[in-house]
């Protein structure tokens, strides 16, 4: 655990850092930007899987309804597999940010470790819906549950973020004014 802790605090942790942030970026970007407006308009206007904090059985089938046959091409073979890299990034982005703030490797860690999981349980319960030839309104409530966990625990990982951040600002300034008073 100790080693893992003296890695990510070192250089090579903060490249990692750096790169997982920007990789988020991008990834975010092009989702937000490109991919999900598109998915959305090849299906009505309907919000998309990921996008819903809770979506019921019925509107579940009917966004597969609307979605064209393009919508879904571009949902299969462009969104979902970058969503599929997307929970890499952004989960060492948190887990690195979280070790670095903190000066410590601990239990916090977990929280984007879960993050991930769910948006890994929310792609595959998606990825099915889309590929059946038949509607499961089960493997709907449990993609919606799966969807509403992970953006539950994505809101706290920006919370918990933040706070990190916080702290560790007052505890520098807290270290500078300590030294000033020293000399």
């Amino acid at each position: 655990m100790k080693k893992i802790e003296n890695v990510i605090l070192s250089r090579k942790g903060t490249a990692i850092l750096i790169i997982s942030a920007v990789l988020t970026a991008v990834i975010c970007l092009i989702m937000n930007l490109f991919l999900i407006p598109a998915i959305e308009s090849a299906a009505d206007g309907l919000r998309i899987f990921d996008m819903s904090f809770l979506y019921s059985s019925d509107s579940a089938r009917s966004f597969l309804q609307a979605l064209s046959a393009e919508g879904k091409n571009l949902y299969l073979y462009r969104q979902l597999p970058l969503d599929f890299f997307y929970p890499v990034c952004y989960g060492c982005f948190f887990i690195f940010a979280f070790v670095k703030l903190q000066k410590k490797l601990n239990a916090f860690a977990l929280l984007p470790t879960a993050l991930a999981v769910f948006d890994y349980a929310e792609n595959t319960s998606i990825e099915l819906m889309l590929r059946s030839s038949g509607f499961s309104s089960v493997l709907a409530v449990f993609g919606s549950a799966f969807t509403s966990v992970k953006t539950v625990l994505m809101y706290g990982a920006f919370v918990f973020l933040i706070v990190f951040a916080v702290k560790s600002v007052l505890r520098k300034k807290k270290n500078k004014s300590n030294s000033a008073v020293n000399v």
